[in-house]
């Protein structure tokens, strides 16, 4: 199975090493990058991954077009849609192992959004950013649309509209199951007010989260030695990052987020029943008038 990742390049160069060096190591083959006029330590990071094979450069390529060329000219059998700062992370091994169970019929999995914190500081992104939001409090906001991200089965055709959402021809969404998270980091430096993170881990609504922090450690330490970069790559084919498998607390604090996010889904799905059932009321006022009109002229014409 083949795994590509399309990336629109930001400016944060440290977010960018972190991003495609993570993502090498988690499954995915190869990242083709949309960048424009990137800085100067932003090129050499690029540049970097492209001579090691794991990244191909585009122009300004939209994300449509970056997620098309996936299917047409790398062969890709799932293509993840990606924005700077962002992470995905699989509830398993890695990303392709939860890939390859899902069944044929199914075009679209569906990943939770988990939006990071800035926190002020001159450390490491990930050092400093470590307290994220959660739905363990039980409110849930938001469209579907900007709680969920896709991945999706590659299609010449499919369309990644504003904020990452899927579309194509044929949608079949896995519903009502989330086997990744998106870790989403903000690139600016600003910090926030401490007493926001004092009030939202007591009631829930912001947990702390070192998952990336020890991933991105992992890579760093396996970097030692290494001229060529500040993160491991796979070696051989073989990732250097070994993931931790969910333990059942684990699962059942993120089952009680699902289910929240779930609802939202369905109310999304509950939408397009309505609209459908409209439709079809619109069909029967139509269809009706002219049942009867062809009975009565059929009528006359067999009438005494």
């Amino acid at each position: 199975m083949k795994l590509v990742m399309t990336l629109a390049v930001g400016d944060d160069a440290e977010l960018v090493d972190a991003q495609i060096a993570y993502h090498a190591n988690a499954g995915v083959d190869v990242v083709l990058a949309s960048v424009e006029d990137p800085t100067a330590d932003t090129r050499a990071i690029l540049e970097q991954y492209v001579r090691a094979g794991c990244l191909q450069l585009r122009g300004a390529d939209s994300p449509t077009q970056l997620a098309r060329l996936a299917a047409s000219d790398q062969g890709a059998d799932w293509v993840i849609s990606s924005e700077p700062g962002e992470f995905w992370w699989p509830r398993a091994e890695s990303l392709k192992e939860t890939l390859v169970a899902i069944p044929p019929r199914y075009t679209i999995v569906q990943a939770l959004i988990r939006d990071f914190l800035p926190h002020a500081g001159d450390e490491f992104f990930a050092e400093r950013m470590t307290v994220r939001r959660s739905l363990q409090s039980g409110t849930t906001t938001g469209a579907p649309a900007e709680l969920l991200k896709r991945a999706h089965r590659s299609d010449p055709e499919v369309v990644v509209e504003p904020g990452g959402w899927i579309s194509g021809p044929r949608d079949v969404p896995l519903r009502a199951w989330y086997p990744f998270e998106v870790f989403r980091f903000p690139a600016a430096r600003a910090g926030v007010d401490d007493d926001a993170f004092a009030r939202g881990l007591p009631d829930g609504s912001l947990v702390s989260d070192t998952r990336l922090r020890d991933a991105l450690a992992q890579l760093r330490i396996a970097s030692a030695g290494d001229s060529d970069g500040r993160f491991a790559l796979p070696e051989n084919g073989v990732s250097r990052l070994a993931l931790r498998s969910p333990d059942i607390v684990d699962d059942a604090a993120y089952a009680v987020e699902c289910a929240a996010v779930g609802e939202v889904d369905v109310a999304l799905l509950e939408s397009h029943i309505e609209d459908l059932e409209g439709r079809i009321a619109w069909l029967e006022q139509r269809f009706w008038p002219r049942v009867l009109r062809r009975l009565s002229r059929i009528g006359r014409r067999t009438g005494p």
